[in-house]
């Protein structure tokens, strides 16, 4: 279950966007920083809206019905082919984004001690061979959650989930079309770094 992920400088977002994508972009109105991001907190997400490809500050998790003070900020796609209906049904049809990454993080099921005799559990950063790592998501009003999908095999040996991770080719049908061929990223290669241990 993804929680973390890096938002690069806006700078660096249009710069993507823009030139070396050639994407229609409406100018943002978003701050020019980098952060880490978490659940409940801001992030700008890519979607489409009133006849523009635009930048729009959302916030990460949807509203649980269960738990207020836990929102529900990983969708897994699976759901939206299944016979049952779910939360996310709409938002897969109709109201699809890009969450825009520099880096996202997960942690393994590894533990290791700690100079403080706590155990952890070892954390890795993931990206895409592009300047910016682009990863599915939805929507709903001002909330977003990020699209999880099978792991492929450079996320299989630390988790049992990976964010479904986008091409470049493949930002429009994940958009506005059909999205079934996106459910295997089996053709997608990631950079894995493993994160500093804590002292």
């Amino acid at each position: 279950m993804c929680n973390q992920f890096r938002i690069p400088k806006l700078a660096l977002i249009k710069q993507y966007l823009t030139e070396d994508l050639d994407l229609p972009l409406v100018e943002p109105k978003i701050n020019d920083e980098e952060k880490d991001v978490f659940p409940n907190q801001t992030a700008p997400v890519l979607l489409y809206q009133n006849k523009q490809l635009q930048l729009v500050n959302k916030n990460w998790g949807y509203p649980s019905p269960v738990d207020a003070n836990k929102p529900l900020f990983n969708a897994r796609i699976e759901r939206f082919y299944e016979q049952k209906p779910s939360m996310w049904d709409e938002s897969f049809a109709k109201q699809r984004c890009i969450i825009l990454a520099s880096e996202f993080f997960e942690y393994a099921k590894n533990t290791y001690q700690a100079d403080n005799g706590k155990k952890y559990h070892e954390r890795y950063s993931f990206k895409s061979k592009q300047p910016i790592t682009m990863i599915a998501g939805i929507y709903d009003h001002n909330n977003f959650a990020m699209v999880t999908t099978d792991p492929n095999s450079d996320m299989r040996p630390i988790h049992n989930r990976m964010p479904l991770v986008i091409e470049p080719s493949e930002l429009r049908r994940w958009l506005f079309q059909n999205f079934t061929s996106l459910i295997n990223r089996d053709s997608i290669s990631l950079s894995v770094q493993k994160q500093p241990h804590k002292k």
